[in-house]
This record gives C-alpha cells, structure tokens and sequence, in this order.
C-alpha cells in the first residue's frame, strides 16, 4: 500500500507542470470564437506591440510588424529590436511564407483585412483579431493580452495607471463650460465620428464632439458642414500630412471660430491604441482648457507615466 502511494504522488508530480498551461476561448472582434492555450509562448503582433514594454512580454514576440521598427518608443524599450526579433510584414501586407517559418502559436492582428486573417488560417495559422472602438474596448485589449500572456496583475496595473491620468483630467474639467472639439484625420474633411475612441476622449477631456451623431469612426464631411458646427478647437491627428498653419492660411476656413482664433493644433504622434492614450487625452486637455491645468508640466508627468508603464524615460517630441 505504502509503494501504491508512493507510485501515485510520483505520478502526480509529473502531472503538475502541465496544470500551468490550459486552454481559453477567445471571442474576438470579428465575432469568432478562438480556442488558445495559454501562457502564449510564440506571438507575432501586427498591430498592439506597445502592449509588449507596458506587460514586459519580449521573451514572448517571436515576429513583428515593420512599423515597429520605426516606433519610436519600441526602439527605445528595445534597441536591438531589428536584431532580435523579425518583421514578416504588415497587417495589410503579410509575409505568409516568413510567418510559417516562426511556428508561431499566435497572431493578433487588426479585425480589418477578413481575407488577411483567413488566409492565415488557411495555413493552419491561429489568429485573434482585435480593434479597439472605444476606451473601455481597449482596456479589454490589454486584459486580453493580460491573459494570453499570463499578465492579469500587470494588465490591471497598467489600465490603473492610464485611469489615474484620467480622473486627473475629470476632477480638472468636471465645472468647466463644454467646448466644441472637432478631431481632424488624414486630410481635413475627414472626422472623428460617434465612433472610436477619439469621440470617448472628447468627452473626457470637457469637449463636445459636433460630429457625434454620425455614428462611423472616419466620416468624410464638406467643409460647408464643418462651417456649420463652427467648432471651438480644432485638433489634428499627430500623423496627418498637414498641419495648423495649413488651416489658418486657408481662406476656405477663416469663418469657422477655432481658425480665427488660432485654436488649431497637431497632436503628438502617438498611437491612441495604446497605454498611451492616457497621455493623448491630458494633451488634448490642456489644449481644450488650459486654465484648468495652468503650471502643470506635461513633461514631467510624461515621464512618470512612462517610467512606470514602459519602463523607459520619455523623451521631448517623442514620435510614434
């Protein structure tokens, strides 16, 4: 009986290890249900590898888009990124061939390209796909690389630390008269719609987005409509080919109140997919109510979110 025991607990303990990994269903933005067996080991990341310096999950990134080679926070969270880890392409543009070389047993990518996603799958590929359309969108994007790569505690931490830039921009706001903001995309009629997180933040930040009631992320609208919403401020996405002065020279838009007082700026070019986001929306506070944050050093808590999410120290006109 004493051997039988013995024999069992040593059977047992070989089964232990294994208790660590186990397998969830996924459902992701495409409406697909994706069975995973975590921790992930073998990741490749199209799109969310800013999510990688925030969990601390290098050692899980087996392949990467190339536009994180120009990320300017990737770079400096991972000098050697080129070296260490490799492109196989873009989330519209997918190196299938170099993708099966990685044996990965994940990919996350965009929910845009549906023939992208099932021509992976066609070769046996395992794919979530993710897109964020709203802030509480994201912060179950970051739990869910939380809980692929075993990071729920860090996961938590870092939508804590993006929540206390946030209620700092609330308390600040909260009394203040709204202001009209009208978020400009890639050329200057495209929109910030009712949809997407850039409308979440307007309404954050102690704005109102006139564009709300048309319920897509990037609507394209005329300039007559635009003169029509005559908004207070307007703001330029960080990666737009344009700029302020291309605005306020114009004459087709002299009429509208934010040119002819010169409240027109460019975001810094950050992602808004991304733990940054939280930094996003406090410059986009002190744009639309720079009273409410008179002396406050943009910098410094820049770089106190930085050091605590990323683990890096921020640096002036960081880039995306």
């Amino acid at each position: 009986m004493a051997r039988m025991i013995f024999s069992l607990i040593c059977a047992m303990a070989f089964i232990v290890p294994s208790a660590h990994a186990r397998s969830i269903t996924v459902k992701d933005k495409m409406g697909r249900e994706v069975s995973i067996e975590i921790p992930v080991k073998r990741a490749v990341l199209f799109e969310t590898y800013e999510l990688v310096p925030a969990l601390g999950t290098w050692d899980r990134i087996v392949g990467i888009s190339r536009w994180a080679y120009e990320n300017t926070l990737i770079k400096e969270a991972m000098p050697e990124i080129r070296k260490r880890i490799p492109s196989v392409g873009t989330g519209t543009n997918v190196n299938i061939e170099a993708l099966l070389k990685l044996r990965p047993d994940l990919v996350i990518i965009w929910a845009v390209r549906p023939e992208v996603i099932q021509a992976m799958e066609s070769r046996g590929i395992k794919v979530v796909a993710v897109y964020p359309e709203s802030l509480g969108e994201l912060y179950e994007v970051i739990r869910l690389h939380g809980k692929l790569f075993g990071k729920e505690r860090r996961a938590e931490e870092v939508i804590r630390m993006m929540e206390g830039v946030l209620d700092l921009i609330r308390s600040r706001v909260k009394d203040r008269a709204k202001r009209k903001v009208l978020w400009l995309w890639s050329k200057p009629t495209r929109v910030s719609g009712g949809a997407g997180i850039q409308n979440d933040l307007i309404g954050i930040v102690g704005g109102t987005n006139p564009a709300s009631y048309i319920r897509s992320r990037y609507p394209e609208v005329s300039l007559e409509r635009i003169s029509m919403w005559d908004p207070d401020l307007i703001l330029i996405w960080g990666n737009a080919r344009y700029g302020p002065e291309d605005i306020l020279r114009n004459p087709q838009w002299r009429r509208i109140k934010a040119v002819k007082e010169g409240k027109v700026f460019k975001a810094p070019e950050w992602s808004t997919w991304s733990p940054r986001l939280a930094l996003v929306a406090l410059w986009m506070a002190m744009k639309v109510h720079p009273e409410a944050f008179k002396g406050m050093d943009f910098r410094r808590m820049a770089d106190e979110f930085y050091r605590s999410c990323f683990g890096i120290p921020y640096k002036e006109g960081s880039k995306i």
